[in-house]
């Protein structure tokens, strides 16, 4: 299962940080491959062209753990899993965010290769966006 990882740093309290990490329509929104998710965030709706090339078009999201947080969304062809652990600084809240992806069935051998490739620029996004919500 390809993975990436990415630490920063961000400026509220920890406690605040995992209220946002622990909202799944939150987390959500903050990927580009999401074009919407429903109201309580437990589906998103995987945009085109991906959704087309994985044969997947939403994902069933769970938030698995507490502590550290952990997430999955899972769709037909495809297993997205999220992992953050929070750690207070005395600037704020230390963020490590770990994203993995996995293709399912038969799409599987189409859909890892890619996915190892694009996971890096994946993370890079979502944090990026993580880091608007988060201020």
């Amino acid at each position: 299962m390809p993975e990436a990882e990415e630490e920063f740093t961000v400026k509220i309290p920890e406690n605040e940080v995992r209220k946002i990490l622990l909202d799944p329509k939150t987390i959500g929104e903050c990927f580009k491959f999401v074009k919407k998710t429903s109201e309580d965030g437990k589906i998103w709706y995987v945009r085109a062209p991906m959704s087309a090339i994985t044969q997947t078009k939403e994902l069933e999201v769970k938030i698995l753990s507490e502590k550290p947080i952990e997430w999955e969304a899972r769709g037909k062809h495809l297993l997205w899993k999220g992992k953050f652990f929070t750690e207070n600084i005395e600037s704020g809240t230390k963020i490590k965010a770990i994203l993995a992806v996995e293709g399912l069935g038969s799409m599987a051998s189409i859909i890892n290769p890619m996915a190892g490739i694009q996971l890096p620029g994946q993370l890079r996004y979502f944090v990026s966006q993580l880091k608007k919500r988060l201020g």
